[in-house]
């Protein structure tokens, strides 16, 4: 039973990442979409990170991460670079962890 729920995961997986190629849009994108698809990364990442952050053990937290999220947000905003940013982020929660 495992086998069988590995290989459909995997199958899954490699249809909908392979799909978008097989089935190609021929047209121009309009306007809206392209900004869509351009900021679907970021959201997904949002939305993968934020319950980390709000509640990293199933509990809320005031320890590094918030703090770190939003020193993360802050940088990104400032300088325009996410590398800056997550940077950022990982220093701060390693100097907050530390002081804590």
């Amino acid at each position: 039973m495992i086998w069988a729920a590995i290989l459909s995961s995997g199958l899954a997986t490699y249809l909908t990442r392979s799909l978008p190629f097989v089935v190609g849009y021929r047209g121009r994108v309009p306007p809206a979409l392209s900004r869509y698809l351009e900021a679907l990364p970021v959201a997904i990442i949002a939305a993968l990170v934020g319950p980390a952050v709000v509640l990293p053990a199933g509990a809320t937290t005031h320890g590094a991460e918030p703090v770190a999220a939003l020193v993360t947000v802050g940088i990104v905003v400032w300088r325009r670079s996410l590398l800056a940013g997550v940077a950022a982020g990982v220093a701060t929660v390693a100097v907050v962890r530390l002081v804590l």
